[in-house]
């Protein structure tokens, strides 16, 4: 090969290696969706009053056998789209940027799915940004992905048919209910901080194999009903409820409880919630009060068939504890200990 030669190679070579990375970073770009965990809360979005029933043609081919597709206007990308997965409330919500007002007045979204009871579309403005709204007849999880053919593809799927492991937490009180108060603290708000801490941890430890479902992530009323209807719908295998006491004698520290009409399922409530307390009181160094039965002032306790308890992160009347309370890295340990006691109780089950 003379010097021509190989040099017309290196070319073609640099040419293809510059072709290649710009087509995964376009195909990186818009493969991307949004997921927002939705639970009890809203979107700040702008909403106008204008609402109409999606067209959904029911004729599919191919890979839209089984699954939700949403055609988009080509001016639309990753950027534009964001999932709203309102599970508490069967609710999926896909809010698009489309920017050609009228779009979904003419193009149908495809599925064959027997499980979308209600297909709404929600005008936002009058630049064509709207919210899709896909009410469903059950607890369903789902991944999405954009195609190369401007469209967004909707797997849905159960939880317990893809997750081995599956934990509801459930921030005590909210919204109305205030829970335990004592002067500017509340349940609901440290029950909430908690949570919120506790979701931020998951979402950044690599290789986490558990799948989270939250009752609430804003201050909203959640009643008993839907807390117990999230378990079952999700089978959980364990149910972590959050919240925070008053003392009656002037202790500080972390307590646990739990139904001692004990539901077996490779570990009893007693035994979970003690996984609890030693996860949060190791990660915090803070005092044990102690694991104590508690079955017919908890409505959620009391009617949970997986293995349940409940964690008090600290005594709201209790200076210690208050100063502790209004700490994020307080905060953050206690979330921190409620994962190590959640993962130490999936070891005891194997």
């Amino acid at each position: 090969m003379n010097n021509a030669e190989m040099k017309k190679m290196l070319i073609r070579a640099s040419v293809f290696t510059v072709v290649s990375i710009a087509v995964m970073l376009h195909r990186s770009a818009t493969k991307h969706i949004l997921i927002t965990d939705a639970a009890g809360q809203n979107l700040d979005r702008e909403y106008s009053s204008e609402s109409y029933n999606l067209l959904v043609d029911k004729n599919t081919s191919g890979r839209q056998v089984g699954k939700l597709t949403i055609p988009l206007s080509k001016s639309v990308s990753s950027d534009d789209i964001v999932m709203e997965d309102r599970y508490v409330d069967h609710e999926l919500r896909i809010y698009i940027d489309c920017r050609e007002e009228g779009f979904y007045l003419d193009n149908a979204v495809i599925s064959d799915l027997d499980i979308i009871d209600e297909a709404i579309c929600i005008t936002e403005n009058d630049t064509g940004s709207v919210c899709l709204d896909f009410k469903l007849d059950g607890l369903y999880a789902n991944e999405s992905s954009l195609t190369e053919s401007s469209t967004i593809e909707v797997r849905f799927f159960k939880p317990y048919e893809e997750y081995d492991q599956i934990v509801v937490v459930d921030p005590a009180c909210g919204g109305s209910d205030a829970g335990a108060s004592f002067d500017v603290y509340s349940e609901k708000d440290i029950a909430l901080d908690v949570a919120l801490a506790l979701r931020t941890e998951v979402e950044k430890t690599e290789n986490n194999t558990i799948k989270f479902y939250y009752t609430r992530l804003s201050d909203t009323d959640v009643d008993d009903a839907k807390r117990l209807q999230l378990i079952e719908d999700s089978q959980a295998d364990l149910v972590v409820r959050i919240g925070a006491d008053i003392s009656q004698d002037g202790q500080d520290g972390i307590r646990a409880y739990y139904n001692d009409e004990f539901f077996l399922r490779k570990m009893n409530n007693a035994q979970f919630a003690g996984a609890l307390v030693n996860g949060c009181a190791g990660k915090s160094g803070t005092n044990v009060i102690g694991v104590y039965p508690e079955y017919e002032d908890d409505a959620v306790l009391a009617a949970s068939k997986a293995p349940s308890a409940k964690i008090s992160v600290g005594e709201l009347n209790v200076e210690e504890d208050q100063n502790r309370l209004k700490d994020k890295l307080y905060i953050g340990k206690m979330a921190s200990g409620i994962y190590q006691g959640i993962t130490d109780a999936f070891e005891e089950m194997k």
